[in-house]
């Protein structure tokens, strides 16, 4: 269904089929990451996800580069990367826990905590499932455009990982301190976070788009070897130095709603943002991979941009009149 040619649709077969058998363990780890995250021990969640990044990474090259396993060593890596830190963050749960991760059945089977649960994770899947939805379909047009254009995206898609770096760690800070602030009734201090993290987080992102307009050509050439695909990365290399500016505000607010659990809300705007991509991209087609990458562009300014409209009455709605504070956001 994405539509790339014969070679490339068997290659990322063949990584799927052993990819897949791991997707227990990444759900896990996902977890274990927001188990720590939540308790506000942000540097032993680090400690996990660098270990999975250094166990793949290391993996990779000696299946890939010098075993000669290709496209089925890579997968293989991931998946020993994630039973790694898996098997890492269990251990580290288990001490802070005391020594036992046994969870009493009363708590387990809670009904009205598995209610209040299963709805806040329903609307952020669906929001989920619309942000994915996005990424997808710039996936297909791009194999559609054919494989030098599909491999120039996944070049530069790398560079919005990077970006997403900086930026994912602001949104983990804003759901502690927002989610600190929204149960225990301060409005102030939650107007603060908010304001706090999407300060910082444009500070990055005018770094990050710096550091990309200044260095992106380099580091297109140190990804990948092959000229063609060089040449048509730095075409669209623009479109990424100018991606940090726009979606610092979408990770910024994506912190700040979850942390007060307006998922909802989050999913109402998720899906609002993919048909402003969708009717951005019929609009932008006749341009090709530019009007594409446009598209992505208005995507991250519509998720932002309508999460920051939707706050200010959200923020209202949430907090007593004796909690308001004129220094709101």
């Amino acid at each position: 269904m994405m539509g790339g040619s014969e070679t490339v649709t068997r290659a990322a077969r063949g990584y799927f089929n052993i990819r897949i058998w791991s997707a227990p363990l990444a759900l896990a780890n996902y977890v274990v990451l927001g188990w720590l995250i939540g308790q506000a021990r942000a540097g032993l969640a680090l400690a996990v996800q660098v270990v999975i990044n250094v166990v793949n990474m290391a993996a990779t090259a000696a299946l890939v580069l010098w075993l000669g396993a290709g496209i089925a060593g890579a997968a293989i890596a991931a998946a020993l990367a994630e039973t790694s830190g898996l098997a890492i963050g269990l251990f580290i749960a288990w001490r802070l826990a005391g020594g036992t991760l046994a969870v009493p059945r009363a708590e387990l089977f809670d009904r009205a905590g598995l209610m209040r649960m299963l709805s806040v994770n329903r609307d952020i899947m669906i929001r989920t499932a619309a942000l994915i939805a996005a990424f997808l379909f710039f996936t297909a047009q791009g194999a559609r455009a054919g494989d030098t254009t599909l491999a120039a995206n996944a070049v530069l898609n790398n560079f919005l990982l990077v970006s997403a770096f900086f930026l994912d760690g602001l949104a983990n800070a804003a759901e502690q301190l927002c989610g600190q602030a929204y149960g225990a009734g301060d409005r102030s201090a939650f107007s603060a976070a908010t304001r706090l993290v999407v300060q910082w987080g444009l500070g990055f992102a005018i770094v990050v788009a710096i550091l990309f307009a200044l260095f992106g050509a380099k580091l297109i050439d140190v990804m990948t070897a092959s000229e063609d695909v060089r040449r048509a990365a730095r075409d669209y290399l623009i479109f990424v130095a100018l991606s940090p500016l726009l979606s610092v505000f979408a990770f910024a607010f994506d912190g700040v709603y979850i942390g007060a659990t307006w998922a909802r809300d989050m999913r109402n705007l998720m899906l609002a943002s993919l048909a402003i991509f969708l009717g951005s991209w019929f609009a932008l087609r006749s341009f090709g991979n530019a009007g594409l990458w446009a598209a992505q562009l208005a995507h991250y300014g519509a998720r932002g941009g309508l999460q920051a409209l939707r706050y200010p009455s959200l923020l209202k709605a949430s907090f007593s009149k004796a909690g308001r504070s004129s220094s709101d956001l």
